[in-house]
Parts: C-alpha cells; sequence; structure tokens
C-alpha cells in the first residue's frame, strides 16, 4: 500500500515506455488507492496501440492527488477513477471537481468501484457527468479495452469539435475585427494582421485588390483590370500601392497564378488564397511559408475567405460612398460636407491661427448662359487647379455649391482682396483666354487667447463678409466684422418681426398722387407699403424691403399687396382713380404666382383692367420666364408698367420685349438735369425714342420747379415727386380727389 500521505508520482511501466515512439501517446490516468489496481491495468494493455498512438498511463492514489494530476495533464484523454479512496464518496467529488472547477469537459471519465450497490448507477451518471460506470471485476482485458478504445475516440471527436469551435470563434472574432474597418487601405492591413495571428504565420504576407469590379453597379465605369499591392508585411512593405503586375518576385507570381487559375495556389515555399465577391472584385492573399495552409480544415479557410470577400466588397463600397459623400466629382476638391468635416478636425486639433477664404465667381451664371454648362465646367475645374497651386497641399480646400470656394489655411498672410486680385488671373480654357473677376470673404479663427475652434462659426462669419462684399465691391474682398454679425442679427430680428406683421396685418397702404404737371391735377395713384411696428412705430419702406428682397419674402409681400389693394378699392368704391401697385420681378420666377395673384383679385371681384402692376426692370435680366409672366398676366388684362427705367441692364431691349403700357423713368436722371447739361441731354435721348414707341411715360422724383419747368419743355406730362404729393392715407386722397 502506498501512504496517502505522500505526494502522487507519475508512473509509467517499463514494457509500455514510448521511447523513441513516433506517435504521440494518449494519455490515461489511472486514480486509485489500491497499487494492484494500477498494474493489473497497466499489464492488461501493454503494447496497445489506438488508432496508431501507444497508451501512457499515470497515476495517483488519492482524490486529491488525482485532482494535481488532472490539473497539470490538460491533455489527458481518459481516467480511471475509484469511488472510495480517503473518504467514502472521494471519486464523486473528484468528478465534480474535474467538471466545475478546472472546467474540464473533454476527459472521458470512467468510475471504477469494488462496491457496486453502495451508488445508484444511473444517479451517479446524471449528477456526474460521468462517461462510464464499471465494476472493477467486470472490467476483463477485452472490456477493458473495449472501455479504453471507446473513450478515446470520444474523446478525440469531442476534441476535433473543441478545435473547430475554437477556430470558429477565432474566425469570428477575426471577422469581427477586419469588418470593422471602412475604408479599403485599413480594411486590407487587418486582413492581413488576422491572417497572420489566425493561421500562426510569421513570415512576409501580402494582399493583392483589383482597383474595379468586372460586374460592378453603374458606380463603377472604368474597365481598368488592373490589381493592386493594397497591404504588406515585413519585407514586403515597400511594394504598398503598386501594380502587381510590374512586380516579379516569386510571392508576386504566385499572386499572379492563383488570379490567373482563380483558385487557392500552395506551393513549397508559399501559399495563396484566392477569393472573389459577388460584383467581380477579385483578391490574393499570399504568406510565405505558408504552404501547411493546405493542410487546415477546408471549411475554415473558405469561411475565412468568404468572409474576407464579404468585407472586401463592403469596404469597397463604403469608400466609393465616403467619396460620393465628401468629394466634389467636378473638381475632385470637397464637397461642402468633406469641407467641413476636415477643417472642423484641424481646427479642433490645431490651435493655430487659421484663415478661412470663401470665394465666389462673379457673374458666373451669366457665363453658362452665354457659353453653356460644359464651358462653365471647365471654368470651375480650372478655378480649383489655381487654388490648389495658390494655397498648397497643406490646405483645405473645397467647392461648396455652384461656384463658391472655401480655403482654410494656417498662417496665411493674404488678405481677402489679395486673394481675389490673384485668382482673377486670365486662364485659358479651350484656347480661349478668359478672366473671371472673384469677390472674397474671410474669417480668421483668432490668437491664442481668443480662440475659435467652430467652423461653423468661422464659416458663418466668412459668408457675412462676402455678402457685405459683393453688395458694395464685386471682384475684391472683405474681412469679417463684429458690427456685421449685430447687423446680421439685427436682420434677422427684422425679417422674424415683418413675418409676424404680415400675419397679424401690421402693414398697410398709402397711395401717391400722379399728376399731369402741365395743371398738378390727380391723374392717378401708386399704392405703396408702409408698417406700423408695434414698438418701432412706422418703419420706412428702406428699412425692411431691401432685407425683404434678399430674404425671399417679397413673394408673400407682393400677394399681401394685392390683398390690401383689392380690400382698398372694394371698401372705397368713390375711387375710381387708376391705381398701380409694385410686384417684385423675383415673383415671377414662381410657378403659382401669375395664377394666385389673378386669384386674389379674382376673389375681390376686381376687374384686372382696373390696376396696373409695375414691374422693376433691374431684375427682370435673369429669368426669361419673368417675361414670359409679363405676358401672361398682359394678356389677361392686366395693365403693365415698367418701373425705374434706366436703372438696369439692356432697358432698350425690354423697350420691345416687354407688353408696355407706361414707362416710368427712375429718379436717378431728374436730379441734375437743371445743373448737368449731359443728364438734360440723356434725358432727352430717352423721352424721344420711348415717345416713338408710342408708350405713356411718367418721370418720377420731381422736387423741384425749375425741374418740372424743363420736363414741360421737354413734352412730358405725366410726373411724381414730393414737389406735387408725399404718399397720402386714403382719406386724403379721396379728399384731395373731391377738391379737384
Amino acid at each position: 500500500m502506498v501512504d496517502g500521505n505522500v505526494d502522487y508520482t507519475f508512473l509509467a511501466v517499463d514494457d509500455t515506455s514510448v521511447d523513441d515512439q513516433q506517435a504521440e501517446p494518449w494519455i490515461i490516468g489511472i486514480i486509485d488507492d489500491e497499487p494492484l489496481v494500477h498494474q493489473a491495468t497497466r499489464f492488461a494493455l501493454q503494447d496497445v496501440e489506438i488508432d496508431g498512438r501507444p497508451l501512457l498511463f499515470l497515476s495517483a492514489y488519492s482524490g486529491e492527488q488525482g485532482y494535481e494530476l488532472i490539473r497539470q495533464q490538460p491533455e489527458m484523454a481518459l481516467v480511471f477513477i475509484d469511488v472510495i479512496m480517503e473518504r467514502e464518496d472521494s471519486g464523486l467529488v473528484l468528478v465534480d471537481r474535474i467538471r466545475n472547477e478546472l472546467g474540464n469537459k473533454l476527459i472521458q471519465i470512467v468510475i471504477r468501484t469494488g462496491r457496486p450497490g453502495d451508488v445508484p448507477e444511473e444517479d451517479v451518471i446524471t449528477r456526474y457527468a460521468i462517461n462510464s460506470y464499471r465494476t472493477k471485476n467486470e472490467l476483463t482485458r477485452n472490456r477493458l479495452f473495449i472501455v479504453i478504445a471507446t473513450g478515446l475516440r470520444n474523446f478525440s471527436l469531442l476534441q476535433s469539435i473543441n478545435s473547430s469551435r475554437n477556430s470558429l470563434r477565432s474566425l469570428i472574432t477575426a471577422a469581427g475585427n477586419i469588418l470593422q474597418h471602412r475604408s479599403v487601405k485599413d480594411f486590407s492591413n487587418a486582413v492581413l494582421l488576422q491572417f497572420c495571428s489566425l493561421f500562426d504565420l510569421s513570415y512576409g504576407c501580402v494582399f493583392c485588390v483589383s482597383k474595379f469590379p468586372s460586374d460592378g453597379p453603374f458606380i463603377y465605369t472604368k474597365m481598368d483590370k488592373s490589381v493592386t499591392v493594397f497591404a504588406a508585411s515585413h519585407s514586403f512593405t515597400q511594394y504598398q500601392d503598386k501594380d502587381l503586375e510590374s512586380l516579379d518576385l516569386p510571392i508576386f507570381q504566385v499572386a499572379k497564378q492563383a488570379l490567373a487559375a482563380k483558385r487557392h495556389v500552395f506551393e513549397d515555399d508559399f501559399g495563396c488564397l484566392y477569393l472573389s465577391t459577388s460584383s467581380g472584385w477579385e483578391g490574393v492573399i499570399v504568406a510565405e511559408q505558408g504552404q501547411h495552409l493546405q493542410h487546415l480544415d477546408r471549411e475554415i479557410l473558405q469561411i475565412f475567405c468568404l468572409n474576407v470577400a464579404t468585407g472586401l466588397e463592403n469596404s469597397e463600397y463604403y469608400t466609393h460612398l465616403s467619396h460620393a459623400v465628401f468629394k466634389d466629382k467636378l473638381t475632385g476638391l470637397n464637397n461642402r460636407t468633406g469641407f467641413i468635416n476636415q477643417a472642423g478636425i484641424k481646427m479642433r486639433s490645431q490651435r493655430q491661427v487659421l484663415c478661412l477664404y470663401l470665394l465666389d465667381i462673379d457673374y458666373f451664371h451669366q457665363v453658362i448662359t452665354s457659353l453653356g454648362y460644359e464651358f462653365g465646367n471647365l471654368i470651375l475645374k480650372k478655378m480649383a487647379s489655381v487654388l490648389v497651386e495658390l494655397f498648397g497641399e497643406g490646405a483645405i480646400t473645397g467647392r461648396l455649391h455652384s461656384d463658391v470656394f472655401a480655403i482654410l489655411v494656417a498662417d496665411s498672410k493674404l488678405s481677402a482682396a489679395e486673394v481675389a486680385t490673384k485668382c482673377a488671373q486670365a486662364m485659358n480654357i479651350e484656347g480661349q483666354s478668359i478672366r473671371m473677376g472673384l469677390t472674397v470673404g474671410m474669417s480668421v479663427s483668432g490668437d491664442k487667447t481668443e480662440y475659435v475652434d467652430d467652423i461653423d462659426i468661422m464659416m458663418r462669419r466668412a459668408e457675412m463678409a462676402l455678402h457685405v462684399a459683393k453688395d458694395h465691391w464685386r471682384g475684391s474682398g472683405e474681412v469679417f466684422n463684429e458690427s456685421y454679425e449685430q447687423e446680421s442679427y439685427q436682420n434677422m430680428q427684422l425679417l422674424s418681426d415683418f413675418r409676424e406683421g404680415l400675419t397679424s396685418e401690421q402693414l398697410f397702404l398709402v397711395l401717391q398722387p400722379k399728376v399731369d404737371i402741365r395743371n398738378s391735377q390727380v391723374i392717378g395713384f401708386e399704392a405703396l407699403i408702409r408698417w406700423q411696428h408695434p414698438k418701432r412705430g412706422l418703419v420706412p419702406p428702406g428699412g425692411f424691403i431691401p432685407a425683404v428682397e434678399k430674404s425671399g419674402i417679397y413673394y408673400e409681400l407682393d400677394l399681401y399687396v394685392a390683398r390690401a389693394l383689392c380690400r382698398m378699392l372694394n371698401s372705397y368704391p368713390q375711387l375710381q382713380a387708376p391705381v398701380s401697385f409694385n410686384i417684385s420681378a423675383k415673383s415671377l420666377n414662381h410657378e403659382t404666382f401669375v395664377a394666385e395673384l389673378m386669384a386674389v383679385f379674382s376673389e375681390h371681384k376686381i376687374e384686372f383692367s382696373r390696376v396696373e402692376i409695375e414691374v422693376t426692370e433691374n431684375a427682370l435680366i435673369h429669368s426669361e420666364q419673368s417675361i414670359a409672366r409679363i405676358h401672361a398676366l398682359y394678356n389677361a388684362g392686366f395693365k403693365i408698367g415698367l418701373d425705374d427705367f434706366g436703372a438696369g441692364f439692356s432697358s432698350l431691349a425690354y423697350l420691345l420685349r416687354l407688353p408696355l403700357h407706361t414707362i416710368k423713368i427712375d429718379r436717378g436722371f431728374v436730379g441734375e438735369i437743371v445743373e448737368n447739361a449731359k443728364s438734360l441731354t440723356l434725358l432727352e435721348g430717352m423721352l424721344a425714342i420711348i415717345n416713338k414707341l408710342d408708350k405713356e411715360i411718367i418721370v418720377e422724383g420731381v422736387e423741384t420747379i425749375k425741374q418740372r419747368d424743363l420736363l414741360i419743355a421737354l413734352g412730358v406730362t405725366q410726373a411724381q415727386g414730393f414737389l406735387f404729393y408725399k404718399p397720402l392715407s386714403i382719406e386724403k386722397a379721396l379728399a384731395l380727389l373731391d377738391d379737384q
């Protein structure tokens, strides 16, 4: 007998030694407090091999020794355990510790007992995860062999399943690590990293991918079938981003071979996995000393290739979509989203003085109207290259929309005006020399004490400066001033109040008389809008009309004026003199404006011929649709007047194109006719032309008797101005008519 206090020893009898054995032995444990059982088991199975592998027996003589033996031998395949050793339940306690404390679910456990009646067989097997339960006297040599052979094959099967499970778990983890990378570059590097880790490779590897899919969607229009080395490890990193066809090293020859054959290739010195996607992307992963890959589980290899192929397709499309989201297709610069994204990152990461320039090409819409969109695109592409050349690769450059560009650059010494000048140089486009003017708005992030790290604030400030420059001096530039922000806020507040004013009908009409200057008799009125603000009092037209024009609320304002005029005419039927009102030519750009305007007059039962619509000439130049809709109003029965004649562009051409009853000469031509002979001569010429076209003429802005007398001498009969009357309320206008 062996003393129970003695530490366990590993015992292997001489005749079952495995000296010089090539095959790895099966490790079998015998845990029993009777040495004879150990000897008998070894003797019965000496020289036995199962599946070509010998048996190696290790012994322990108590439950505690058995626990330590199994803990230190995790590769043990099968163990015989006696139920009763130092205690009545030592064997069962050991089984519980093997399964739960050690977490060993693979080892095959055979319980042996000399007193079978002590523990029910079914209860022991179900409660303790035991694989077999035998009495010692029934384990003859044949039965012992059957138990061991069956147990070892079960262990081998479980080990294989567990290995596959672990491989699959590693594969899933690797796939997760791979698929989280969105750019093709990052994805390719992640593939190599996980490939080497998963398959225990420590030599050089390369991952080569086709540039375009053979059967991709319409977004891929190129037919380039070349393959690029997207990622490489160890001594092959110098070949990254190179065309595979130009490389002659053996590892790249294997890659070409696999791509040509469209299958895996395994040679003496290389292992190469081929993969393809549903859209026709192709790739190969080649590893030095990777020939052992061919001996791996083919399903594992196939799943790995499938995951890589899926990730490759996703990352390729993500790269394309990312490019579409962040890049301007025409110029290759950042689009607005990409510019704000990159500029925001730079501003937050680098606390330095940054200059933001916004550049607007002057009168670009007129250029594309005259020369076409294709020529306009060539101008935009050329301007993009000019900006990149001027500011260098270190600047963040973008095309925000249409003809507006943005540049964010560190420590620029160029003022906004200097940028406008440098970018307005002559450009050679399709053999033509063309010079485009630019207007520039600029904002600066500040110094270290007052630093702006918000790109949205920088953009807003540069846009304010750009708007100021466009309003005052096109072709130059302006840097942001804090007063612009205050003015912008005031305009925003003004427009908010104005919208409320439209809703609550704070706006009302006044009438300015039109007179026959020969006898000062009132011959008609012009309806003008006024605003009675609840807090600011009476707001003059110059205090809100410009802001309304810029904001786009002119459409609502014009319809508001039409409704107010209809109510006035219905409320005061004694007002029989002709009345005119102004509309913005920009309202005519709305498809529904003509129909809505006619609906207003029809709803109030006012005949269209009862009023005259005055349209400001200088806004018409931009829209052929506006001219067409004026014809529609004329054909419906409205009288049409051209307001502010001479203040815009191509005025004489409009005299032929528009169906006009009346032409109002802008006040700018009247102010100096007394003092300036040239002004008088110009006015004389205009009057002569209009008279020969048989149009009614009204001269605006008559303020002095000398001006009136000169106009009478020139044959003018109708005028407006403070010399005669200022705008009047409806009551005073009616009283004036009564007096006449």
